[in-house]
C-alpha cells in the first residue's frame, strides 16, 4: 500500500497527509516507523478520520483559539485579534486547516502584501507579519505538524526624525495638550499610563506612580491594572512646573483626553506651526534621545522608561532610588526646566544655546 512522503519537522517529529474519503488527515508521531503504521492503519480503515481538527476552517480555529487563551489576553490585544479575524487573510479564512499547505499559506501572505487595508492604503509589511504570526500561532495549537514556514515581508526601518524638546514645547505651551504632552516627553509615560493617572492613586509626597492603564476598545475606555506587572509599575519624581499643571486639573483624573483626541491636537498643532509631522507616541523618543545625549545608563534609562530589558537586573519601586537614579533625574529634570523657563521668561541671555548644551557647561 502506498503511503505519501513521510517529511522530519523542525520540532523532530515526523509528519505525513492522507486524504480519506474527501477528507484530510494529517499524523504527527515522534519516529518515522510509528507514523508510517499510523498512516498504514487509517489507509486500511483500521483507523477512522477525526470530524474535530480536519475539518475546521481557519476563521473559526482563530476565535476558538482566541476563546480559549481569552482570560490571558489583555482587551487591547484580543481587539487586535478579531481584526485580523475580520480583515486578514481573505483567501485563507475559510479554508480548513488541514488544506493550508506551505504553498498555501505563501499565497495567501503575497496576497495580503497587496491588500487594500479600509484607509485605502496598502496593509503594511509590519502588519502583515504580525497577522501571520497569530495565524501560525492558531494553526500550531490545533495541528503541529502544519508547515508554516513561508517567506514574510521585510521590515524597513524608517528613519524617526523627532523635533527638539524646544520646538515641542513652544507649540503646546498654554494648551489644553500642554501636560500630557509633557508627561510623556519629560517623564517618558505612554497614552495608555497617562489616561490611567489620578491624583488620588497616582500621587504620593512628591511622586507619580503608574497604578493601572486605560486604552479604548470598541470606542470605550477600559481601565486595566498594572501594578504587578515590572515595566509598568515604576515611580518618578514629580517636577514643579508638571505639579503646577497638575494642580490646574478639574477632577481626579489628570489627563481625561482620549487618546485618539491626544494624536489629533498634537499632530494639528504641530502643523499650525510649520512644523514636521510627529506622532504622539514620539515623545517618548524625545525623552529617550535627552537621556542618550546626557550618558544616562542603560539600566537607568530603561528603569525611568519602563521599558522591557534581555538581562535580570534588580528594579527599585515606591520612594526608594538608588544614587545613580537620583543623579540621572536631576539632569533629565534640568533639561526639560530649562526649556520651560526659556519658553516662560520670553527672552533669554542664552536663546541661540540648546539647553542640553546649557547642561553640559
Amino acid at each position: 500500500m502506498k503511503l505519501p512522503k513521510i517529511r522530519r519537522l523542525p520540532s523532530g517529529n515526523y509528519t505525513c497527509q492522507l486524504r480519506i474519503d474527501g477528507t484530510s488527515v494529517s499524523i504527527t508521531e515522534p519516529s518515522e516507523a510509528l507514523c508510517a503504521a499510523r498512516a498504514l492503519a487509517y489507509k486500511a480503515g483500521l483507523l477512522k478520520a477525526k470530524n474535530g481538527t480536519e475539518a475546521i476552517i481557519l476563521r473559526e480555529a482563530c476565535k476558538k483559539y482566541v476563546a480559549a487563551k481569552k482570560s490571558r489576553l489583555s482587551p487591547s490585544t484580543v481587539q487586535g485579534y478579531n481584526k485580523i479575524i475580520a480583515n486578514a487573510f481573505p483567501s485563507l479564512m475559510d479554508k480548513k486547516i488541514t488544506a493550508l499547505s506551505r504553498s498555501a499559506l505563501q499565497r495567501g501572505v503575497d496576497e495580503e502584501c497587496g491588500r487594500i487595508s479600509r484607509r485605502g492604503k496598502k496593509v503594511s509589511p509590519k502588519t502583515v507579519v504580525s497577522e501571520y504570526l497569530f495565524i501560525a500561532s492558531v494553526l500550531h495549537y490545533f495541528d503541529d505538524s502544519i508547515d508554516t514556514s513561508v517567506k514574510l515581508p521585510e521590515i524597513k526601518q524608517k528613519p524617526v526624525f523627532i523635533l527638539t524638546p524646544e520646538e515641542i514645547y513652544g507649540v503646546v505651551k498654554g494648551t489644553d495638550i500642554e501636560l500630557p504632552v509633557l508627561l510623556s516627553m519629560w517623564l517618558s509615560f505612554t497614552v495608555s499610563e497617562m489616561r490611567g493617572l489620578t491624583k488620588s492613586r497616582s500621587i504620593y509626597n512628591g511622586k507619580i506612580t503608574v497604578t493601572e492603564t486605560v486604552v479604548d476598545i470598541g470606542g470605550e475606555p477600559v481601565h486595566k491594572e498594572e501594578a504587578k506587572e515590572e515595566k509598568r509599575a515604576r515611580t518618578l519624581d514629580i517636577p514643579p512646573y508638571i505639579q503646577t499643571l497638575i494642580d490646574k486639573v478639574d477632577g481626579d483624573v489628570i489627563v481625561p483626553l482620549s487618546g485618539q483626541a491626544l494624536y489629533k491636537r498634537f499632530s494639528r498643532a504641530l502643523e499650525a506651526a510649520g512644523l514636521p509631522h510627529m506622532s504622539f507616541h514620539q515623545l517618548r523618543h524625545a525623552n529617550a534621545s535627552v537621556m542618550a545625549d546626557l550618558n544616562v545608563p542603560e539600566n537607568i534609562a530603561n528603569e525611568r522608561g519602563g521599558w522591557k530589558t534581555s538581562y535580570v537586573r534588580q528594579r527599585v519601586y515606591t520612594h526608594t532610588f538608588s544614587n545613580s537614579r537620583l543623579e540621572a533625574d536631576k539632569q533629565i529634570n534640568a533639561v526639560f526646566e530649562a526649556v520651560v523657563n526659556s519658553k516662560n521668561a520670553n527672552e533669554n541671555a542664552n536663546e541661540n544655546v540648546s539647553p542640553l548644551e546649557l547642561q553640559r557647561l
